[in-house]
């Protein structure tokens, strides 16, 4: 049996943003440094992350 690969995802005002992992990878960058640069890049937005 596979196990199916979980992700973090991005949601922007409830919808579906980036996936943040891959993100953080196609930009060397650590996942938590682009979590806070996804949230200060959207001020008067609702940002929220999820596993998948």
């Amino acid at each position: 049996m596979r196990k199916k690969r979980k992700t973090v995802w991005a949601f922007l005002d409830g919808k579906k943003l980036v996936d943040v992992v891959q993100a953080a990878l196609d930009n060397n960058m650590m996942v938590d440094d682009l979590k806070a640069k996804l949230i200060a890049e959207n001020p008067g937005h609702e940002v929220t992350f999820k596993v998948l």
